[in-house]
């Protein structure tokens, strides 16, 4: 028996995550009779038709039911109602107490990490491919290491990463990049998450007060910065040149709460891939000079930015002004986890103290390793395989929308990603957010349009991440989106 005419409907007034949601409009269905123990739910893609969600958030939600005793399933039978019910149903929360749960209330300000058990590409993002990794290179750094440096690795501390790679590395932004820098201002770190952490702990942490970000950003800063400190977030318009330094203006009046923190990333905006100009740059550092603020330069993906002379990073232009990120994981593989922050002396010297509260210490054998790898010109080699694979990825990923998506979808050059935008049919948010689903459904994950803006304004748009997947892979994913 299946219940076929079983009416659902998710509560606009309800909160939380949309799959909890979904799981407890089963369970409200339970409670009310509409559906007895033993019966089968509607199919699951029926199910994603009738709430309005997708196939995997359906899934989602009868996982969730089913780890609590709530349903069942059965093989090429589909989900059914337990019987017997393992208790009169109430609310469902996540991770819900089911042997030995928690006897406390679980905080509402964090929301679990979405599944991935139905994601066959995860495109929301652009990473390193770690096929391309020069496995054998560094497995014999780390040998290396171990055999000449094992006990002192091993009980290494520095808390600004070891002095070797810290060396290596200064030559390898001069050459690469032109900063100036010696060793004593940098700061290694294993995430570009804990370095903007760090500096929120220095900047924000004691006051609180006002940092300003692009809008549309990266949400994964924001959510950073709202976790280290007290922040009030302020956006900064982007359009076709980068950030708008007349947006930050309005921030800067008299009166107004003084700005602590200004986050950039000039070479190449996140998400957008846009670079800013090289007028708008003179005008941020030409504010921050005046306003005594300091900008955050985040620039992980400069290895990867298209043909075509670079801009210098502001860091270069004005090093007393300007806290420069980079990373090494984005080049290398995700796995090897390696950022840096370059910062005046003074200020690195109390940067410092910050990650002490997150660290005590870094990787020493990892950072090591990863000084060999620079000081023998792995890092240049690698860099060059790196640019060359994802040249051919990113103009097979051209040639599949344009002949897959003409007239409904345009594309934006990006470093590691491509900023997608909605023309012709798709061109309505609604619409677009409705392709984005479909996508999902099929295991391609993409993120709507209002994940990247700072007060989740619906768009027509999204950001695509390609350097992670081959030709093949790519334009497999294009032709599954059609």
């Amino acid at each position: 028996m299946r219940a076929a005419q079983l009416q659902l409907s998710l509560d606009a007034e309800r909160r939380g995550p949309l799959y909890l949601q979904v799981a407890e409009a089963v369970l409200e269905a339970v409670r009310e009779k509409r559906i007895l123990p033993g019966v089968a739910l509607p199919g699951v893609r029926e199910l994603a038709e009738r709430l309005e969600v997708t196939v995997n958030t359906i899934l989602a939600a009868l996982r969730e039911l089913q780890a609590q005793g709530w349903v069942v399933s059965r093989e090429r039978s589909g989900f059914f109602i337990a019987d017997p019910l393992p208790e009169t149903p109430g609310a469902v929360r996540a991770g819900e107490a089911r042997q030995g749960g928690p006897g406390f209330e679980l905080p509402s300000h964090l929301s679990p990490i979405s599944s991935m058990a139905n994601v066959m590409m995860d495109l929301s993002e652009g990473t390193a491919d770690p096929r391309l990794a020069p496995v054998q290179a560094l497995s014999r750094a780390y040998q290396r290491a171990m055999k000449l440096k094992g006990p002192e690795l091993l009980g290494s501390i520095d808390l600004k990463g070891h002095r070797r790679l810290r060396e290596a590395l200064c030559s390898h932004l001069q050459s690469q990049r032109g900063i100036l820098a010696g060793p004593d201002q940098v700061l290694m770190l294993s995430s570009s998450v804990m370095a903007i952490n760090v500096v929120a702990q220095a900047f924000l942490r004691s006051e609180g007060g006002v940092a300003a970000v692009e809008n549309p950003g990266n949400p994964t800063l924001w959510e950073t910065l709202r976790q280290g400190a007290q922040v009030d977030l302020q956006p900064v318009s982007v359009d076709g040149e980068g950030a708008r330094p007349e947006s930050l203006l309005e921030l800067l009046q008299p009166g107004r709460p003084p700005l602590r923190l200004l986050v950039l990333t000039p070479q190449c905006h996140y998400p957008t891939g846009v670079r800013l100009s090289a007028t708008r740059r003179a005008k941020f550092l030409e504010l921050s000079r005046r306003h005594r603020f300091p900008i955050l330069e985040l620039d992980s993906e400069f290895d990867y930015l298209p043909s075509g002379e670079p801009l210098r990073p502001l860091v270069v232009d004005d090093p007393g002004q300007v806290i420069y990120l980079g990373n090494l994981s984005r080049i290398m593989a995700p796995g090897l986890r390696a950022s840096f922050l370059v910062a005046p002396e003074a200020l690195s010297n109390l940067l410092v103290r910050a990650r002490r509260h997150l660290d005590w210490q870094g990787d020493a054998i990892q950072e090591w390793a990863m000084s060999e790898l620079i000081l023998d010109g792995e890092i240049q080699r690698q860099i060059h395989r790196v640019r060359k694979a994802v040249l051919e990825r990113r103009e097979a990923l051209e040639d599949a929308f344009v002949h897959a998506f003409k007239g409904r979808l345009a594309f934006q050059h990006g470093a590691m990603a491509m900023w997608l935008r909605g023309e012709g049919p798709l061109a309505d948010p609604k619409a677009f957010s409705t392709w984005i689903k479909g996508c999902q459904s099929r295991g391609l994950k993409l993120r709507s349009g209002k994940h990247y803006d700072l007060g989740a304004r619906e768009a027509a748009a999204t950001r695509f991440g390609f350097t992670a997947f081959t030709p093949e892979e790519l334009q497999n994913s294009v032709a599954m989106m059609g």
